[in-house]
């Protein structure tokens, strides 16, 4: 592992630089996980259980693609780095993929079942490719743990800043763009998006240079993930993670229907994300600031606590005016906003736990499987709402049942908040505390000087 002191400052305009790649990101990503399954139930047709099938199968997809491009990743040598050519390469495409995904119904409309199912799947891939190597660069430019958390808080920051205008603009621009065709306003908005995230993908590589490099040669596979076995904290992080996204997802996802079909109120779909999103990107400096101050293990339990608590409340109290949904949205994104700053903020650190483990480094596989926990939630928590739906009795643009009505509330509110409550439990197994892991670089760096 060569790096100097030196190596652990990297300034406000390298920090925001990287967060900005998240920005573009979040224009596909909250796209994705937003609007994508609405768009296939109500705009382009499928049934929910084919569209949450879609998403299901692109889970599968994305437990072999994830890790084996962290592995390819890591292994990867030029002169730009490890991981910063791919954001060069395969920026470009994974935009391109991301307009596919609204054009494929209007180009194949007598497929459209194949049509959809065809470009998620080539989205999910080139989403992997772009996706992994540039989480694993906050492993590979510093070192210091707060400067970690300075990383962290700058991608939530932008990742919010993404989401809130993708949840806002998204039904205006549709509607707008496609004069009345849906179709066509979906695909025009997802161009506009596109132009605007490759922007942003270059700003990252244009603002961040590698600076933490570990000597790989004859590292096999199947040593990378022999040592895996034993990073006990990136596991621990690992589970909570899934956990945690999925109650997310389930919320986000399932929001949608609950405002429209028991609050009877369509501005309030947009309205219920866009203030879910404000919140957390208010919150996010507050967080990062707690983070240095206390732990972010510490700053990560209140936020889970918080969310519990809220979801619980928000089955309880059963929110029927807008005013009271939008509260308690509020109050959802500021713990999700404590959530994420943390997780990012953490696995960085899991990496040198390994290392001080095993012996072996790799960013890569570790930034590969926590892509694919966070992949896998957003997928599992899809095809759970799109199942569900259908379990339910549910039947698009139509009013629903009493028993529909009833089960749309359990699956808002009561199954996130038993998640995340599954999710702190987890997270007390969790091994670095407090400033254990600024020790352990410390015996690092001392073993390596002794070498």
């Amino acid at each position: 592992m060569a790096y100097t002191s030196s190596d652990v400052s990297l300034g406000m305009a390298r920090t925001l630089g990287y967060g900005a790649g998240d920005f573009g990101l979040n224009l596909f990503y909250t796209g994705l996980n937003l609007y994508l399954l609405y768009y296939y139930t109500d705009v382009v047709g499928l049934s929910p259980g084919t569209a949450g099938a879609i998403f299901m199968v692109a889970l599968l997809w994305d437990a072999v693609t994830d890790p084996v491009m962290g592995l390819l990743a890591s292994r990867t040598q030029t002169r730009m780095g490890r991981y910063r050519p791919y954001l060069l390469i395969a920026g470009p495409a994974l935009c391109a993929s991301f307009v596919l995904l609204f054009a494929a119904p209007v180009i194949w409309p007598a497929q459209v079942v194949l049509a959809c199912f065809i470009t998620h799947m080539l989205f999910r891939t080139v989403y992997t490719v772009f996706g992994v190597p540039y989480a694993a660069l906050s492993a590979a430019i510093t070192i210091d743990g707060d400067a970690r958390t300075s990383l962290s808080g700058a991608r939530m920051q932008f990742a919010t800043l993404g989401a809130i205008a993708t949840a806002f603009l998204t039904p205006i621009l549709a509607a707008r763009l496609g004069a009345g065709d849906p179709l066509k306003g979906y695909l025009y908005t997802a161009l506009a998006y596109a132009v605007v995230a490759e922007i942003a993908f270059l700003t990252v590589f244009s603002a961040v240079k590698e600076r933490v490099e570990v000597e790989r040669s004859g590292l096999s596979f199947a040593a990378t993930l022999k040592a895996c076995r034993k990073n006990v904290a990136f596991w621990v992080l690992f589970a909570a993670v899934v956990l945690n996204s999925v109650a997310s997802t389930v919320f986000t996802k399932s929001i949608v229907y609950y405002a429209r079909y028991i609050l009877d109120d369509v501005n309030a779909i947009r309205e219920a994300l866009t203030t879910y999103t404000i919140a957390a990107a208010a919150a996010v400096m507050i967080w990062t600031f707690a983070a240095r101050k206390t732990s972010k293990s510490t700053v990560l339990t209140i936020g889970l606590g918080l969310n519990a608590a809220t979801f619980l409340a928000m089955f309880v109290l059963a929110p029927q005016n807008k005013s009271e949904l939008l509260a308690l949205t509020a109050i959802i994104g500021v713990g999700t906003a404590a959530a994420y700053v943390a997780f990012w903020a953490m696995l960085p650190d899991t990496v040198e736990y390994g290392q001080w483990k095993s012996g072996i480094r790799d960013e890569g596989i570790v930034f590969g499987l926590f892509q694919f926990s966070q992949k896998a939630a957003s997928g599992l928590g899809v095809g759970a709402v799109g199942l569900l739906l259908q379990l339910f009795g549910y039947v698009p643009n139509q009013a629903q049942s009493e028993n529909t009505l009833e089960a749309m509330m359990q699956m808002n509110f009561l199954i996130p908040a038993a998640l995340v409550v599954v999710a702190a439990l987890v997270l007390l197994a969790y091994p670095m505390r407090g400033r254990r892991h600024a020790a352990i670089v410390a015996e690092l760096e001392a073993r390596e000087a002794t070498q």
